[in-house]
């Protein structure tokens, strides 16, 4: 077997990946808790009005890309947790190999 025809995962990365998407989807759903803070800081009422209009705007891009977030979350974590399970399947199928031929 060459180096090519083998599959090497990175678990450290997958675990970290799935770690950042976590801080994401939750730094994206505490933006919500902050939207009405912003409102006296922008003063005049037509700038507040034209603020107001850009944040509903943002929300429903925001809304999205949470979902897309967390939708990939999730594919990450499938992903991690079948590389894990198939790992451990061909450690014990080696395991059981090398047990049955004297382990050499």
């Amino acid at each position: 077997m060459g180096e090519h025809d083998r599959l090497l995962v990175d678990f450290t990365l997958l675990e970290s990946s799935k770690k950042n998407l976590k801080d994401i989807k939750k730094a994206l759903e505490d933006i919500e808790e902050h939207r009405s803070d912003i409102r006296d800081i922008w003063g005049h009422d037509s700038i507040a009005g034209k603020m107001d209009d850009f944040v509903n705007n943002w929300d429903n891009y925001r809304r999205e890309l949470l979902d897309n977030v967390e939708d990939l979350g999730k594919q990450v974590d499938t992903s991690l947790k079948s590389f894990e399970k198939l790992d451990l399947d061909l450690e014990k199928a080696t395991e059981k190999k090398h047990s049955k031929s004297g382990g050499s």
